[in-house]
């Protein structure tokens, strides 16, 4: 695995925040100085700014007992997953630094409620002390996993110190007990990178869990190393990632769409219609690591957990390249969000649509799939072993797909969690 230095952004602009509640967020309108969020400004605001405004109830605010309370039986049920009320302090940890308070690693839930570790950062403790992919999480401070477990609750405070104990199952199925203490993590959003010799043709593998600014360095990296050995075709390994910044989506597209896709549009805002003078287009950028040798198509691995600025990466590639899926559709967040920054807490509603050049956007039920596979969670990234790898490859080399795996789009990821756990896809 290839490992990546980490520089600190100049600016924060356009956010897809995520996770299962992931979501798009553009500058900060009101600066985190002196004012605090009241119930009745978070309501007042959310007139003003929410794309569904018009569907907000009359309420009194002062009746609900929380920012959160409120926000949620205002908002648009069932449509909207995503309008959120985090700490400000978290909020600019993540954004400014590419920083959380947590244990470092991801975690990924299977169809039969079993809960696995599908990554952990560079650097974090608890890959120091022996964690590692496709191991099995059985308990929690002796609490055992199931669909019902709420680990927020379970997990206790983001605060640097607390202590949690994890039983584990390792891939050779013997039990690991080990107590934890929460840390500062830093992100690495490039998770693993290769080049891959697929009968003949050079073709560049990315794994890539979050879309933060500090990762535009990493992603950087990585393309000039495959500018250097004149990648031919592309396979970016989304099925962790559950969004973060459109314009990290906007860069990393135009590294790959190449001389193709060049000023034409990469992603539409559309506002409501309070708000029509905000709405714009952003268009793909000629970047010093842009592809040389445009590809014809590009792949992606993707799951229900691939969200929001993935999405938005997806989408707006299509109109310009074959875009293949491998997986499972993708989540369904095609909407986003302006954060609004307070000294206490940061308010963030969703308040535009995200469309593509040609319009095409709306998909709350996620981007199928074009082949179904289930992951082989105890098989490292890069293996062509591993399931969802190998049946990019198969394709790649036949032109047509297995025909072994089976729509598993009814599995709902039950992996709920507020906050920036949420918004990170990691604990």
């Amino acid at each position: 695995m290839k490992k990546y230095f980490r520089y600190q952004p100049l600016q924060i602009l356009l956010i897809v925040l995520l996770a299962l509640g992931m979501l798009t967020c553009e500058n900060s309108i009101l600066n985190p100085e002196k004012n605090k969020l009241t119930k009745s400004v978070l309501y007042d605001l959310m007139k003003e700014w929410y794309l569904w405004y018009d569907t907000i109830p009359n309420v009194n605010p002062d009746e609900y007992t929380s920012l959160q309370s409120l926000l949620d039986a205002i908002t648009l049920q069932p449509t909207d997953r995503w309008s959120e009320v985090m700490s400000t302090e978290e909020y600019y940890a993540l954004y400014d630094r590419a920083e959380y308070i947590g244990h470092g690693f991801g975690l990924v839930d299977d169809p039969e409620g079993n809960l696995w570790v599908g990554f952990v950062y560079d650097g974090a403790i608890a890959g120091a002390d022996g964690v590692e992919r496709g191991w099995q999480v059985m308990n929690i401070n002796g609490v055992a996993i199931s669909p019902e477990t709420e680990l927020d609750t379970l997990l206790g405070k983001d605060e640097v110190g607390i202590e949690n104990t994890f039983q584990f199952k390792d891939k050779q199925g013997g039990s690991k007990s080990m107590t934890l203490a929460k840390e500062i993590i830093d992100i690495n959003s490039v998770l693993y990178s290769d080049i891959i010799d697929v009968d003949g043709v050079k073709t560049g593998y990315l794994v890539y869990q979050h879309f933060l600014f500090e990762s535009t360095d990493e992603l950087d990296e990585v393309f000039a190393e495959f500018q250097e050995n004149d990648v031919k075709e592309v396979i970016v390994d989304l099925r962790y990632n559950p969004g973060g910044q459109v314009n990290v989506a906007q860069y990393l597209a135009s590294l790959i769409a190449g001389a193709k896709a060049i000023k034409g549009t990469f992603v539409r805002l559309t506002y409501n219609d309070k708000k029509t003078d905000r709405n714009l287009s952003k268009p793909y950028q000629d970047l010093e690591n842009t592809l040389t040798t445009t590809p014809e198509r590009v792949f992606f691995i993707t799951t229900g957990k691939t969200a929001s600025s993935s999405e938005a990466l997806i989408n707006g590639l299509t109109p310009y390249l074959d875009v293949f899926l491998v997986g499972d559709d993708t989540y369904g967040k095609p909407v986003g969000s302006i954060t609004f920054s307070f000294i206490d807490s940061t308010v963030i509603p969703v308040t535009f649509d995200l469309t593509n050049r040609w319009d095409e956007g709306d998909f709350y039920d996620g981007i199928a799939a074009d082949s179904y596979v289930e992951e082989d969670i105890k098989i490292d990234f890069g293996d062509p072993e591993e399931k969802l790898l190998k049946e990019v490859l198969y394709y790649m080399k036949n032109e047509e797909w297995s025909g072994s795996g089976t729509k598993k789009s009814d599995h709902k990821y039950w992996l709920r969690m507020r906050g920036i756990s949420s918004q990170i896809g990691a604990i």
